[in-house]
């Protein structure tokens, strides 16, 4: 066996020092990393002061730049609804053919009031009253200074229909009076007086007694005025009089819109086709099987059936159906009238009976609108009333319910 070979003891010597010195700077690198490593282990188990806070500056700039990117998003989907009713607005302001000055100061009154979408002022005398009430607030000085901006408010109002109300949309401002209803007025000393309303302007308005003015109604006294509405109801209301006219025997006093109501009114129902659909959404209260009545069981919750509506009124429908939904049963309603769509429309069944025609039997259910919104009513009540006045010699007489 040979044995291993051996440097010779010069040679070593010469070699070591090149080994060395190629070995020394691997040798320090792996050091150093060795300790950069041990660094960085460390620095997970105690993060300093200054590095959590810049770790948290970090993530709030993160936070608040997302935020920013959704206000951006939502401004912009803002601002192109906006821009969208401004256009309608434009346009329904051409079909009410607008003069630019009732324009200008429409637009105005939309502003003041806040009004999401601009056209919204032409479908409802409630949010039309709302945003004049705010417009007049701020700019009262203004038009006291120029009273001919009064007349331009009342001759926009004729234009828009919100001077003469159907008697099935209940008042919400003095403005909205009419010449000619009769009222009552209590002085201090609660003694009554007769007479009529007169002189509605936009600024005042006025009553004029069948009597001569009494010195308990002067300047500065408040007055109890009853107004009776034909179709509605009563109207009370408590204001200051402002001036008199004792020759003519006018009693001038403030516009307000804390009207009230003490007597409920009657709905105008006519004869309608429309078709609709409902959704059961709830039973009587302690309805069971054995109470359910020669109706049966009626209709399971959620069930959707198609009807047509037979009559209509601001207050409920007639709807006939091929099968029963007994009495007390809450319905969803969905129906179209011209240019709206009613959706969601909550009904109670007050009566249901059979109806019988050769060998089909339909059942009709009296319905009563509830929990109705307001602007959703005055859209059926001016439907009704139009529809009243243009097809009344062809359906026949109203009814009142």
């Amino acid at each position: 066996m040979s044995k291993p070979a051996r440097l010779h003891p010069a040679l070593r010597s010469a070699a070591l020092p090149v080994v060395l010195g190629f070995l020394t700077p691997q040798l320090a690198d792996a050091a150093a990393s060795l300790e950069v490593m041990q660094e960085l282990g460390s620095g997970f188990g105690r993060i300093s002061p200054l590095g959590m806070a810049l770790c948290g500056i970090f993530l709030v700039a993160v936070l608040a730049g997302f935020v920013v990117f959704e206000i951006l998003r939502t401004d912009s989907k803002q601002r192109e609804k906006i821009d969208i009713g401004w256009q309608y607005f434009a346009e329904m302001a051409e079909q009410k053919r607008l003069t630019p000055q009732e324009t200008d100061i429409l637009r105005r009154i939309v502003e003041h009031g806040g009004i999401s979408s601009a056209d919204m002022v032409f479908d409802s005398s409630f949010i039309y009253e709302d945003a004049l009430e705010e417009f007049l607030k701020d700019n009262q000085k203004q038009l006291d200074r120029d009273e001919t901006q009064y007349a331009l408010l009342r001759g926009l109002r004729m234009k828009l229909g919100y001077s003469h109300l159907p008697p099935e949309v209940p008042i919400s401002s003095t403005r909205q009076l009419e010449e000619g209803m009769p009222v009552n007025l209590i002085d201090g000393e609660g003694t009554v007086r007769k007479g009529r309303v007169q002189e509605v302007r936009e600024k005042h308005w006025a009553v004029v007694l069948e009597s001569e003015i009494p010195p308990t109604v002067a300047v500065g006294a408040a007055v109890e005025l009853s107004l009776l509405r034909s179709g509605d109801g009563e109207y009370v209301v408590r204001l200051p009089v402002t001036a008199t006219r004792l020759g003519s025997r006018a009693i001038f006093v403030p516009h307000t819109r804390t009207l009230e109501r003490k007597q409920l009114r009657n709905w105008v129902r006519i004869d309608v086709n429309i078709p609709c659909r409902v959704t059961v959404i709830a039973k009587p209260e302690g309805w069971t099987r054995e109470s359910a009545g020669p109706a049966g069981p009626g209709p399971g919750l959620g069930m959707v059936l198609e009807g047509r509506m037979l009559d209509l009124s601001g207050g409920g429908t007639c709807a006939r159906f091929t099968s029963p939904i007994p009495q007390g049963y809450k319905l969803s309603v969905n129906f179209d009238l011209p240019g709206t769509s009613l959706r969601g429309v909550q009904s109670e069944v007050m009566r249901m009976i059979s109806v019988v025609k050769g060998n089909r039997e339909d059942f009709e259910h009296n319905l009563k609108f509830m929990s109705m919104e307001t602007a959703a009513q005055e859209k059926i009540v001016r439907y009704v009333f139009e529809k009243q006045r243009i097809d009344s010699q062809m359906r026949g007489p109203i009814r009142i319910e």
